[in-house]
């Protein structure tokens, strides 16, 4: 149905879904309204890259994709600053303000067109299951980005999104205050970190960047939870480093990602590789829970043990094709 099309779709879905999370009084209405919200925000990223991927001109695009990968860590900067203000006047308004993005449904459907490359296609995609009969070369794209994709995934929450506020409050008992701190200079070195990306990427091979990237972000992230034990300005410097690489990854992929695959299946096969991995994600969330109890509640030992997913993916990164 066209990528402007399915993408008010997704949004609208989250939208809606987000703030009906705030109307449960059951666990199962509410993971209901979540799995949903899910389903609204996997198609946005896969919609929203392959759009702007096809609609600016080659030169552009890699400035492009760097600056739409900032939409992540400001849109978290603003959650946490809303959670910050709002939740302490109950936990159901804070859901509330997600079925803002709603508004942005009309300006997609009114102004944004469907991209050429898109409408020069003689025959559409019709089923899901044709970006695993792409061929060899395609197919080992489709491998390593899923993997690179999951193991991103997983280092996200396992590592730095679920377990690094919980850590600042819990094992270094900074409270609210000092964690939405902390979160912010992640976020903010996050944004940095996403648009960078790109001048990064038009001066050197994806490979060796992202290479780069993950290394930093487990000698980062291990040294932050296994040494640092005091709430201190040290946990801004680390948290600045950790920030600026990890954003680096996910706008390397915005980037990178489009251009592995072919007009036909580009969006359905890059939604695979980066939202599939989340399947996994809630495997290595459950796997960092069962790590907090084994060294009884030890956040920060669980978490740097975590942090080797970033080692496995400088490994994978190594076999990633150039483009």
């Amino acid at each position: 149905i066209g990528r402007a099309k399915a993408l008010s779709y997704s949004v609208l879905t989250y939208a809606i879904c987000s703030g009906l999370s705030g109307l449960a009084f059951t666990y199962g209405q509410l993971s209901f309204y979540r799995f949903l919200t899910g389903v609204g925000i996997g198609g946005e990223w896969a919609l929203g890259v392959a759009l702007l991927a096809e609609s600016v001109s080659s030169k552009d695009r890699i400035k492009a994709s760097a600056i739409l990968a900032t939409g992540f860590p400001i849109g978290y900067f603003i959650a946490v600053l809303i959670n910050y203000l709002v939740s302490p006047f109950g936990w159901r308004y804070v859901f509330f303000f997600g079925v803002i993005p709603a508004i942005l449904v009309f300006f997609i459907r009114k102004e944004i067109e469907e991209p050429e490359a898109w409408r020069n296609l003689k025959e559409k995609a019709v089923n899901p299951f044709e970006i695993f009969n792409m061929g060899k070369k395609y197919s080992y794209n489709l491998f390593i980005a899923f993997l690179l994709g999951t193991v991103t995934s997983i280092g996200s929450w396992g590592v730095l999104l679920f377990w690094f506020p919980i850590w600042i409050e819990k094992s270094l008992h900074a409270g609210l205050s000092g964690k939405t701190a902390a979160t912010f200079v992640t976020m903010i070195f996050h944004t940095i970190g996403c648009y960078i990306a790109g001048p990064l990427l038009e001066k050197y091979n994806r490979k060796p960047v992202l290479f780069i990237s993950f290394l930093i972000c487990f000698f980062s992230s291990y040294f932050m939870y296994s040494s640092l034990h005091i709430y201190d300005f040290k946990i801004f410097i680390v948290t600045a480093i950790l920030g600026i690489a990890f954003g680096i990854i996910p706008s390397a992929y915005a980037i990178y990602f489009p251009e592995l695959f072919p007009t036909r299946v580009r969006s359905t096969a890059k939604g695979f590789c980066y939202s599939t991995g989340r399947v996994f994600t809630a495997m290595g969330v459950l796997l960092s829970g069962y790590l907090v109890q084994r060294y009884s509640g030890n956040i920060g030992q669980a978490a740097s043990v975590m942090s080797f997913i970033f080692l496995i993916g400088a490994a994978i990164s190594l076999f990633a094709p150039n483009t």
